[in-house]
């Protein structure tokens, strides 16, 4: 346990990784820096905590390949350096090109048949890893789960505060998981922040397949949310938010939420290999409105 006793839990989307202490080391060095930009004292204080911040590393077990962490070691380094977004970052994130993207992941989502003539191969790609995931085979997503889950009660156990982070699907795989723990396994203790960023929970299709969906009442959620906060980066095409104010609401008035935003916009200027990414876990870490929330909480 931390000598603060809070500790940092986070949830990698889709798609393989690089090796848990590589990817976990980048993400906390994004953190740190982001953090360090606007209160040092705070990330001094993160800092000199072990294990205050730990990846759940699910992916491997999930896809049974690594990324290699080196592709975007020069983009983490050039993005670390970088004090803020520049007006080209924030105009090729609402270029046309992005827009109908978007556009095209809505359209998928309210006529999901369209997806077979329409859709590009990225986009019919992360579907059907979405649909894999819902489909448990082979009880993979059980396992997934399960890896948070275990995370958690350790934290608990501990006596440690708790923040949990999930990026893209990763939050889904998050929520998931508090819901099982609250109206599967019957554990009572409470998060106390949860964070999604660039997630795709505002998704009807999404919504359909997260636990608690077929529920009526209070069971459509975890009992263990104390507070929500959602971050979605300007020309994200995945993180379509519209229906997710609405969710959170819904959630709230069961009595199983008491404190939310309904949605915040950053500007995640992360340039990888293929130029600007705004949907990477490396920008999101290192943003100054992820940064303020956290250095908040861990304050606090």
């Amino acid at each position: 346990m931390s000598s603060t006793g809070k500790v940092i839990i986070f949830v990698p989307g889709i798609r393989p990784k690089p090796p848990a202490r590589d990817h976990q080391a980048a993400l906390w060095r994004c953190l740190l820096e982001g953090v360090r930009r606007i209160r040092p004292e705070t990330a001094a204080s993160m800092q000199s905590v072990s294990g205050a911040f730990q990846v759940v590393p699910w992916s491997f077990d999930y896809y049974r390949i690594y990324s290699d962490i080196k592709l975007d070691l020069p983009a983490i380094e050039a993005l670390l350096k970088k004090p803020a977004a520049t007006a080209a970052d924030v105009a090729e994130a609402t270029s046309l090109w992005r827009r109908t993207q978007r556009k095209l992941y809505s359209l998928a989502d309210s006529v999901p048949w369209l997806t077979r003539y329409f859709a590009p191969e990225s986009l019919r790609l992360r579907l059907s890893e979405m649909s894999s995931y819902f489909d448990n085979s082979e009880h993979a997503a059980d396992h997934v789960r399960l890896l948070v889950k275990q995370a958690l009660l350790k934290a608990w156990q501990e006596n440690s505060k708790v923040m949990l982070i999930g990026h893209s699907f990763g939050s889904v795989i998050a929520y998931d998981a508090l819901w099982e723990l609250g109206h599967a396994d019957g554990v009572e203790n409470r998060l106390d922040t949860f964070i999604s960023m660039g997630s795709p929970m505002g998704l009807r299709y999404i919504q359909r397949g997260m636990k608690g969906a077929g529920e009526k009442g209070a069971r459509q959620f975890p009992i263990n949310i104390r507070c929500w906060r959602n971050l979605a980066a300007v020309g994200e095409v995945t993180a379509q938010h519209l229906g997710l104010p609405e969710f959170q609401q819904s959630m709230a008035a069961a009595g199983w939420l008491e404190e939310h935003s309904q949605h915040a916009e950053v500007v995640n200027f992360f340039r990888g290999p293929d130029g600007l990414n705004v949907h990477k876990c490396y920008g999101y870490f290192y943003n100054p409105q992820t940064a303020q929330i956290i250095a908040d909480w861990w304050d606090s």
